[in-house]
């Protein structure tokens, strides 16, 4: 468990040093963003956390349980260009990257636009109530946004 909670760390840590978040095409959205999505892959391997997301007429919803046993809610706003997604938190930061995106029936593909790109996979679900719940009533200090 240490050693994939290092890999993870050492994933997270080299979104700081992202490339310009706009790089990546000016070919059109690819398919319908918008949805509630759930983390299946990452990487090419199942995730060790849990990663719900939420896209709707330009406001995004994260709910999160990275080092820590609760979820952690983050939300803000979003915008695409081109093939790119873009966020900023509700407190002003924005995304460790951008992110070219596509939908294909009811997969998301992320790719971060960085020099050692992160893939992640998300399927179409229905984000439980429970966790809902249980992020939006923990605090979020000391939380890392995935993002």
């Amino acid at each position: 468990m240490k050693k994939y909670f290092a890999v993870f760390v050492v994933a997270l840590l080299s979104l700081v040093g992202c490339d310009d978040p706009l790089l990546g095409g000016n070919d059109g959205p690819t398919g319908d963003l918008e949805g509630q999505w759930h983390i299946v892959e990452w990487n090419g391997s199942e995730p060790e956390f849990d990663i719900y997301l939420s896209f709707n007429d330009g406001s995004f919803d994260i709910y999160q349980q990275v080092w820590t046993l609760d979820y952690k809610h983050f939300y803000g706003a979003y915008t695409i260009k081109g093939s790119i997604i873009n966020g900023q938190y509700v407190d002003g930061v924005d995304w460790a990257c951008g992110y070219k995106f596509n939908v294909s029936g009811d997969t998301l593909t992320l790719h971060s636009q960085e020099d050692n790109s992160v893939t992640s996979v998300y399927k179409s679900c229905v984000i439980p109530q429970d966790v809902i719940t249980e992020a939006t009533t923990t605090r979020v200090e000391g939380a890392t946004p995935f993002l």
